[in-house]
């Protein structure tokens, strides 16, 4: 936590997983924690004793003493490498702040903890241990699972398409076209080839046959470029669980708690199930309903043919609405079991933590997940019984015209209220193994969203002490995961990209923290001013993805928790009952 002292840095602490069940979460939220200066913290790196945490299977983190030359046997590595960073802090004689305390007291820093990432699960301990450093992070401790801080580097590569550069890294995007929510109209194109069904056709008739089915011929189009959308979210989150599942079986055959990784686990299914069920099975079976009632009302234009007529009543009829119809079908179970599950974090959270701001925090989000799934989940199942009878009777369009409106609604709702994009399973910041911790960053995301909307001309003054400082900036710009769009933006300037060293504009282009710390002092002004106008283009909405994804994994630890706490309730009294002889 932030010092109110302008010479104080993060301090990184080892995790340790609780063991006490839900009814204790209440307590630890109460927990207060007195802040730590980092003379002390040096000095006791100094000292002659010290103390490791021995993690021996124990799930209540019991810590044991062990002599000085025992840990520099066993550890030689760390020992080498605190003393590297004594020389170094001693040699500069001041840290980096990371929030400006000063400026707005009701900003509190979430506590710096070493994290775990999905995209280090294949890395080994004794690279981490090794580690010097990361960009302006102090190096992780050692860990009973590969860990990382936020990369100190940017891979930028040309775009296909125009002169900009695009983000090597992968992640998850809330990137659902607006368009999509128009499915369900397109799925209505046929609507004169059905209502007309007969020959000759009028006039009239046949100018609505072509709009609805180049309507819908459009439409799927937008389904096919949102799938590959989707796909690609699909595929990230497909790695991320197969990583999981391998740190948790690792985990389970040391008999170490797993509390932490089931929580993630959870909150990876319901993305997955989201990204695969909500977005690409809509996306492949409204498309090719699309343009199968494309090709159908195109043929009836032709009715004079019976084969063209009797095709066209097929494709336009029952094959053409099938697709949609199984779609709304498994949508629906899905949408049930994500609107449950909702519930179960508001339920969860009230018993552990009532009256907080991180409950209320906790029940916006999961109402508005509700939102959406509740009337997502109706609309599609009315949409399949509509155009099922759409095919032999007129009024079953009558159906379809809620089911329209609540597309266009549920698309909205999910881009702006319930859909949040991510790169890491833990943002820097959060600690999965501590409800206080938990419901620190996500109360500061929340704030920090707001003091941004109110300060939008310098909105990095609220959370560093020395906003003129490039070190102390690009600190706040990495801890907050931001250094991805700040390089974006600053590769953008043709003077700046000359500076880092691009004039010739390359096919790829590598940012580090440390080539601009060694640019020179006359272009630190135009680098902040960079980072400034990145966090208030869209600091708002990072934070407020920040403050959703931090809202699930609190509601997910504490239904968990929850869940956890009653089987030992019922384990307890099942071996306390009489056994009969």
């Amino acid at each position: 936590m932030a010092s109110t002292h302008s010479n104080t840095a993060s301090i990184e602490e080892p995790r340790r997983a609780p063991s006490e069940p839900i009814d204790a979460a209440a307590g630890e939220r109460q927990t207060q924690t007195a802040p730590t200066g980092t003379d002390a913290v040096y000095a006791d790196k100094a000292s002659n004793a010290s103390s490791i945490t021995k993690n021996g299977g124990d799930s209540d983190g019991v810590q044991q003493q062990l002599p000085q030359e025992d840990k520099q046997r066993r550890h030689p590595e760390i020992q080498q490498q605190q003393q590297q960073q004594q020389q170094v802090y001693q040699r500069e004689g001041v840290s980096t702040p990371v929030f400006n305390e000063k400026s707005d007291a009701s900003i509190a820093t979430p506590k710096t903890a070493v994290l775990p990432r999905a995209t280090t699960f294949g890395s080994t301990l004794t690279t981490l241990t090794a580690a010097s450093s990361t960009g302006l992070l102090s190096a992780p401790p050692a860990c009973d699972i590969p860990e990382s801080t936020p990369p100190d580097r940017v891979a930028l590569v040309r775009a296909k398409r125009g002169d900009g550069y695009v983000p090597q890294s992968n992640q998850l995007k809330n990137d659902l076209y607006r368009a999509v929510g128009f499915l369900e109209l397109a799925n209505a194109g046929d609507f004169a080839a059905n209502v007309w069904n007969e020959y000759p056709v009028p006039v009239y008739a046949t100018v609505f046959m072509a709009v609805g089915a180049t309507f819908a011929g459009i439409m799927s189009v937008y389904a096919l470029l949102d799938s590959r959308r989707a796909f690609r979210n699909v595929k990230f989150l497909r790695k991320q669980r197969r990583e999981l599942k391998e740190a948790r079986a690792c985990r389970a055959a040391k008999s170490l708690p797993t509390r932490d990784l089931d929580v993630l686990l959870s909150v990876n299914f319901r993305e997955l199930g989201t990204e695969g069920v909500n977005r690409w099975a809509l996306n492949m079976f409204m498309g090719v309903g699309a343009v199968l009632i494309c090709v159908g009302t195109y043929l009836a234009i032709a009715g004079a043919n019976k084969g063209i007529f009797l095709a066209s009543n097929l494709l336009s009829g029952y094959i053409g609405n099938a697709p949609i119809a199984i779609f709304g079908a498994t949508n629906s179970c899905w949408a049930f079991y994500i609107l449950c599950k909702a519930q179960g974090h508001i339920n969860a959270a009230k018993k552990a933590i009532p009256g907080t701001q991180s409950l209320a925090l906790i029940k916006r989000r999961s109402r508005n997940v509700q939102i959406y799934t509740g009337i997502n989940g109706t609309a599609t199942i009315l949409g399949g019984v509509g155009s099922m009878i759409t095919a032999t009777r007129w009024w079953g369009y009558v159906i379809l015209i809620p089911v329209i409106l609540a597309s266009v609604f549920c698309n909205y709702w999910w881009r702006t209220r319930a859909g949040y994009s991510r790169r890491d399973l833990v943002p820097y910041g959060l600690s999965i193994f501590s409800v206080d911790e938990l419901s620190t960053a996500l109360e500061f995301a929340a704030r920090a969203e707001a003091k941004i909307k109110e300060q939008k001309k310098t909105p990095i003054n609220s959370f560093v002490s020395d906003p003129s400082s490039l070190r102390s900036v690009l600190t706040f710009i990495q801890e907050q995961e931001l250094l991805e769009p700040f390089c974006l933006r600053l590769v953008q300037d043709a003077g700046l990209r000359t500076t880092i060293g691009c004039p010739n504009s390359p096919a790829e282009i590598e940012i580090t923290v440390d080539s601009l710390l060694n640019l020179p002092k006359e272009s630190h002004p135009a680098i902040i001013q960079i980072a400034q106008d990145t966090v208030r283009k869209i600091g708002s909405n990072h934070f407020k993805y920040r403050e959703r994804y931090a809202a699930e994994l609190l509601g997910t630890y504490l239904a968990i928790s929850r869940q956890e706490a009653k089987k030992r309730d019922k384990n307890k009294s099942q071996s306390e009952k009489p056994t009969r002889r």
